[in-house]
């Protein structure tokens, strides 16, 4: 069985049938624009990271809601935090819960105005705030809240390593609360420098880790 677009549903399962049909309704049903690739020697980026960096997919909608749903949190006292938000789908996803506030980081102008456009757009958003930022990820400064980061291999191992010493040079600072989520990581030594972090359970293709420092 194939349909109009050249699917053939039967060779998935019901899970990847329902990750798929979510995929292919979210733009047409909230009139965002989230679904495109997008490759980065196709945009104006002036940061030296660009070589580091990959194209712009966009993060599954079904799978990824289940699992910020089962964080077992108080969205209100976290920031939730997508490095590489290209588009911003992943900002729109988070957003629809109660976090304190929710952040793309994203180098690529295009890309950045473009996620701009998509919150404005997307009318589901029940967290405090929802922003796009127009800035490498090196140069971003954690807020000082508990934290939800996320990746869906945004860059290579050069530019996460700068990232994970911001970070744990931020938690040193201000320990606190945190729970990385990677989608479809490369390889686990790529966590080993991240200094406290604890692994919870593997679910589907994503790693999450926990920070959560011993409080007074």
């Amino acid at each position: 069985m194939s349909t109009s677009t050249g699917i053939q549903w039967w060779r998935f399962s019901p899970g990847q049938i329902l990750e798929k049909i979510a995929a292919h309704t979210f733009d047409r049903r909230h009139g965002t624009d989230t679904s495109t690739f997008a490759e980065l020697n196709t945009l104006g980026i002036a940061s030296a990271n660009k070589l580091h960096g990959q194209r712009y997919q966009p993060s599954p909608v079904a799978s990824l809601r289940r699992l910020l749903r089962r964080l077992g949190i108080d969205y209100s006292a976290f920031s939730f935090i997508d490095f590489g938000s290209g588009k911003g789908r992943t900002l729109l996803v988070a957003g629809e819960l109660p976090f304190r506030q929710v952040i793309g980081v994203e180098f690529g102008a295009e890309l950045h105005v473009q996620a701009e456009r998509n919150i404005a757009l997307y009318g589901r958003l029940r967290a405090q705030s929802v922003t796009s930022m127009h800035l490498d990820a090196t140069s971003f400064v954690l807020p000082p809240t508990d934290l939800v980061l996320y990746f869906f291999n945004p860059f290579s191992q050069a530019v996460f390593d700068q990232v994970a010493a911001n970070l744990n040079a931020s938690l040193r600072a201000q320990p606190r609360h945190v729970i990385l989520i990677y989608l479809y990581l490369p390889d686990q030594d790529w966590l080993r420098q991240l200094d406290g972090f604890a692994p919870r359970a593997p679910w589907r293709n994503y790693v999450v880790l926990d920070y959560t420092p011993h409080r007074v």
